[in-house]
């Protein structure tokens, strides 16, 4: 069984968020809110084939970073492609559910998003790194999106030999998850709509998405 440590980010005191940014730096996986649903992740990405394994999902699978903005991001990844549209997207729909990929050299790309759910955006803010998120789901499974049913879920996981801080949040919204775009090689490829529609990216861009497999 997973142990994990209940920290309520709607008491009034900020002691939550010093105790959180201690342990991501200890090592610690974080449940964390989102807009949508709970996620799951570390400080470290090399602690991500941790975070994969826990939840049954496929290692291969790279796990989007968090951030607190787009001045952040340019400062801990000074080498990655950030293109004009880029941060026109940011300034526009940032923070909030828009997924960027961008070109970092790697074969898969980077994945990132600042996140707008306000405990998360105050650990990333307190934070000087990034923090990774997946759905906090089981392999296949539907994601927690009340701090009840991420108790179950987190109770339920095998023990990846570390705690995770639960980070309990007021009921979430639920999907749709977070809109996916890919900036990569000069693209702009819809990946996956969610919260944000693809008619709202396209007025905001003055021009038509290119759709994965369209």
């Amino acid at each position: 069984m997973a142990r994990f440590i209940e920290l309520d980010s709607t008491v009034g005191a900020d002691e939550w968020i010093e105790r959180v940014c201690e342990g991501m730096a200890g090592g610690a996986l974080v449940a964390h809110p989102t807009t949508s649903v709970y996620g799951l992740g570390a400080a470290d990405p090399e602690l991500d084939p941790v975070v994969s394994h826990l939840k049954g999902r496929d290692a291969a699978v790279p796990i989007l970073r968090l951030v607190s903005d787009s001045a952040r991001l340019l400062n801990l990844f000074p080498d990655i492609v950030w293109p004009d549209v880029a941060a026109f997207l940011a300034d526009a729909f940032w923070p909030g559910p828009l997924t960027l990929v961008l070109d970092d050299g790697s074969q898969s790309g980077l994945a990132v998003r600042a996140e707008s759910h306000p405990a998360t955006r105050a650990i990333l803010s307190h934070w000087e790194g990034t923090l990774g998120s997946t759905s906090l789901n089981p392999g296949g499974g539907r994601p927690a999106r009340t701090v009840g049913e991420a108790r179950t879920v987190l109770g339920a996981m095998t023990d990846p030999e570390r705690p995770v801080l639960l980070v309990a949040a007021a009921d979430l919204a639920g999907p749709p998850p977070s809109t996916l775009l890919s900036l990569r090689r000069g693209e702009c490829l819809l990946l996956r709509e969610g919260a944000i529609e693809r008619s709202k990216l396209e007025r905001v861009l003055g021009r038509r998405l290119d759709l994965q497999g369209g």
